[in-house]
């Protein structure tokens, strides 16, 4: 258990001090640094850090203070924050591949090739990074990306930018997706892909 509460980003201590609240409820201060083995300036100081997380809250019994472990579904407001400052991470990332990439393809044009299953799980990855919220899929069943693979692409690109218009046309030209002023095209095969820029 303590493991799996270090995995959140708690502190040793952090952890400690959190199990001996649940288990002994509302405590003082002196009460929970004996529990654990800390002396009481220092676990004020962590209480306080687990307040800060919303994981302690202090009450008033009798015009004394107690400190109160709250609810191990607070937990989950932890986890929220940490997915919404890695999302907000991925975002910023992705601007900055999006500039780079800009500038890159001011210096050189070119085809890239990608082969076989590893070449199109890179290709898949280029495509959940798009920058852009609008593709094109040109003749879709050529498509060597299967069909549930693609959603899922689709799924990150909307999660990430809040919108998402796919468009399928066909056509009698080779299976090609058209994304963020680049296209891919499939062979006929399905064991290439090429990115032209």
């Amino acid at each position: 258990m303590e493991l799996e509460l270090r995995k959140l980003g708690l502190t040793e201590k952090e952890v400690k001090i959190y199990l001996a609240g649940l288990e002994l409820g509302p405590s003082s201060v002196q009460k929970l640094a004996q529990k654990i083995g800390l002396s009481r300036p220092t676990a004020y100081e962590i209480i306080k850090k687990l307040e800060d997380k919303r994981l302690f809250a202090e009450t008033t019994q009798n015009k004394k203070r107690y400190f109160v472990a709250q609810s191990p579904k607070r937990i989950l407001g932890i986890l929220r924050v940490q997915k919404k400052e890695i999302e907000e991470r991925e975002r910023e990332f992705i601007r900055i591949i999006a500039a780079l990439e800009s500038e890159y393809l001011k210096e050189e044009k070119g085809v890239e090739i990608f082969k076989g299953r590893e070449g199109l799980n890179s290709l898949a990855e280029i495509i959940s990074f798009s920058p852009t919220p609008n593709i094109i899929v040109v003749n879709p069943k050529r498509v060597p990306i299967k069909n549930a693979e693609m959603k899922k692409i689709y799924q990150k690109i909307k999660k990430r930018l809040g919108r998402l218009m796919v468009k399928e046309i066909s056509s009698e030209i080779n299976g090609s997706l058209i994304i963020f002023d680049k296209i891919v095209f499939f062979s006929r095969k399905g064991k290439k892909a090429f990115l032209f820029s």
